[in-house]
């Protein structure tokens, strides 16, 4: 009997099944054995090829709204994000500005990174776009603005295999 699954959220699981994200969490981890919270000029796109595609980065930035004390600058968005979640005016734009059913999905996961100060993997599928057949997993990694604060949240994507 199949389990009734709240679409409108990132579900946690253990951790990353896909080879890119697995790659890309252990990289995080290792950087982290250096420098404690690694700073966002750490992390180097272009050493993740095949994951820029399915990448976002958003920026925490002091703008309290109706939800949250802070909000969320998109400050990258993969090509394959813009069309599976139809968000191609995210960047340079908030979190707060994308509606409260979206923007509550989100915020729920960056609360979640910012406690954690560590990656956290989800999955799901993208919502009310169309497309909520596609199966991802999710991996999210904090980035540091300074040394105690995050300031940076990377989201990287994949299809899971079926």
């Amino acid at each position: 009997m199949a389990q009734n699954v709240d679409a409108s959220l990132w579900h946690p699981q253990p951790g990353p099944q896909d080879s890119g994200l697995h790659h890309l969490e252990k990289a995080w981890r290792d950087w982290a054995r250096e420098d404690g919270l690694p700073f966002r000029p750490r992390f180097d796109p272009m050493a993740f090829p095949k994951l820029l595609q399915w990448m976002m980065l958003g920026e925490i930035v002091d703008r309290p709204n109706d939800t949250r004390p802070y909000d969320v600058l998109g400050r990258y968005l993969g090509r394959e994000i813009e069309h599976y979640f139809a968000t191609a005016n995210f960047t340079r734009r908030h979190l707060s500005e994308v509606g409260p059913v979206y923007a509550e999905r989100w915020f729920g996961v960056i609360d979640q990174a910012i406690a954690a100060r560590a990656p956290i993997c989800f999955h799901g599928s993208p919502y009310r776009t169309g497309f909520d057949f596609i199966r991802l997993e999710m991996l999210t990694l904090p980035f540091a603005r300074s040394q105690h604060e995050v300031g940076y949240i990377l989201f990287a994507m994949a299809r899971e295999a079926h």
